[in-house]
């Protein structure tokens, strides 16, 4: 089965490199056309990047247990909150929007000649939890993507989706720190009709300057989150839509 989008999800290392979890998007995305490249502009990649910023910091605590997790937890809660902060001031949506473009997002999907459209970014939980109009969009959503239909009102021939559902950043004491990124992949194929082929899922990359902890590791930590997400999308496409089964609706 598709997995869908649920507001105020939240998940751990393990959830996050196995399968997503995520916000819904905003009601009435406005697309903006950001690429023009298809020839006779007839086939459509509808991209969305993300706002949903996900922190998780564990240390020696988390070794204990649920209580000793959620002191563990308490205790980071300042750094976790100032780590979500830079995540959405360096790799905003117009951010992963170009590392995307640069990555030649298209054509790494197998859609050579595709138009790329915006669609607006899908939101955090946080960002959901008191807006109906959002809740309500993330149920339509949610029932598109169980139905197989499209995600937008585009009536192109040829068409498909990349979802943005998460940026997710975990620091593990025995492990590091890891950028995950996940996302959504429908393709309706050159004839539009039918059910599409879904690939979803998240991957990681690891990080060693972001956060900066200094001021003369700003620019590296920034350049270093740009680059673990271009490297996400390319392990992305390459373990999760070349390398895994395909869902489709009501699997």
């Amino acid at each position: 089965m598709v997995a869908g989008l649920m507001a105020g999800a939240w998940c751990s290392a393990g959830q996050a490199q196995d399968g997503v979890q995520a916000g819904g998007v905003q009601a009435g995305g406005v697309q903006a056309e950001i690429q023009g490249q298809a020839a006779g502009g007839n086939c459509e990649l509808h991209v969305w990047p993300t706002e949903n910023y996900l922190g998780i910091s564990s240390g020696l605590l988390s070794g204990f247990g649920a209580l000793g997790a959620l002191a563990d937890h308490s205790a980071h809660k300042g750094k976790v909150q100032t780590v979500k902060d830079l995540m959405r001031d360096y790799l905003g949506p117009q951010v992963q929007m170009e590392e995307l473009r640069k990555a030649d997002v298209a054509a790494a999907l197998g859609l050579n000649g595709y138009r790329i459209v915006e669609e607006a970014p899908t939101p955090s939980g946080e960002d959901t939890k008191d807006d109906p109009a959002r809740k309500a969009a993330i149920k339509d959503m949610n029932a598109k993507l169980k139905s197989g239909a499209r995600l937008t009102a585009s009536t192109a021939p040829c068409y498909a989706e990349l979802v943005g559902l998460q940026i997710f950043y975990h620091k593990a004491m025995m492990y590091g720190s890891n950028l995950f990124a996940g996302w959504t992949f429908r393709d309706f194929g050159r004839a539009g009709t039918g059910t599409p082929k879904a690939y979803g899922g998240s991957v990681k990359n690891p990080l060693e300057d972001f956060p900066p902890k200094t001021p003369n590791k700003v620019e590296s930590a920034r350049v270093e989150i740009r680059d673990a997400y271009a490297k996400d999308f390319v392990e992305y496409v390459r373990k999760k839509v070349r390398g895994a089964p395909v869902a489709t609706a009501g699997r």
